[in-house]
């Protein structure tokens, strides 16, 4: 006849199906667990001759468990190297973003996602150096929006009349077939301008507010434009970003090109 449950049976009770031989384990740990995992593998792969035989809690066994958990620690260790020097996994968390931006150079902004600090370290370190091929407008834009900015790079070079010419972004704005740079409800950042007497540039500074003059045109060659899906299209970035952008485009293009912004930061 099998056990009958009453009010007054417990679960450790002499009588009951679970009584004091039962037996019990302890709490383990992930390392602990993969030990004894790993010994019962062991025992399973050695002959099944005395000589092989593994008694519990002998020295042979405790052998056998310091074994695993150096391999087990090793192991982890090497994991935890790889994702907190690569960042492509979840392991890799804002205060590693914080050491490799400062080993590579780049702008830290703890307001930026990690997923774009991530983005920017992974372009740092697949592009470490300067090599000339590097200075194509398509290298560029590609760096700029793996870093998070979604915007397009243009040479100041245009055919009209089966000849290269440059222009000044008055002459750029000016084909514009809507009133997208200059709408009624558009807002640009302090001292955004696209007027004759000064542009919105980088150049040499991280400074918004500074200035270049084109001179009547003739140093155009040395210039290019970011702006949207078109060159003469406003582009958006975030405003808590445009310090980083800044910083980007200077360690980008080649130290005597000018970088003319048709660019909102927002």
């Amino acid at each position: 006849m099998g056990y009958e449950v009453t009010a007054k049976s417990t679960q450790f009770g002499y009588g009951t199906p679970f009584g004091f031989k039962t037996p019990h384990k302890y709490p383990q740990d992930l390392e602990q667990s993969l030990s004894e995992t790993f010994l019962g593998l062991t025992k399973q792969l050695y002959p099944t001759g005395r000589a092989f035989n593994i008694p519990e809690k002998s020295t042979y066994e405790k052998l056998h468990k310091g074994i695993n958990t150096s391999m087990i620690r090793l192991t982890q260790d090497v994991k935890s190297v790889v994702n907190k020097s690569i960042p492509d996994n979840d392991d890799f968390v804002e205060a590693d973003a914080t050491l490799w931006e400062n080993k590579l150079g780049l702008f830290i902004n703890p307001a930026t996602t990690l997923e774009n600090r991530k983005s920017a370290i992974m372009r740092k370190m697949a592009y470490p150096t300067n090599i000339k091929a590097r200075q194509n407008p398509n290298f560029l834009e590609a760096q700029l929006r793996l870093s998070g900015f979604n915007v397009r790079v243009y040479e100041n070079k245009f055919l009209e009349g089966g000849e290269w010419v440059h222009k000044t972004p008055d002459e750029v704005a000016a084909t514009s077939a809507t009133q997208t740079q200059h709408g009624g409800t558009l807002q640009h950042g302090g001292g955004t301008q696209h007027g004759s007497g000064g542009f919105s540039v980088i150049a040499n500074s991280l400074d918004s507010s500074e200035n270049y003059n084109v001179g009547g045109g003739s140093n155009l060659w040395a210039s290019f434009y970011i702006s949207g899906d078109t060159v003469n299209e406003m582009a958006t970035v975030d405003k808590a970003r445009e310090k980083e952008f800044r910083e980007l485009v200077l360690k980008l293009k080649p130290a005597h090109l000018v970088a003319f912004l048709f660019i909102n930061f927002i």
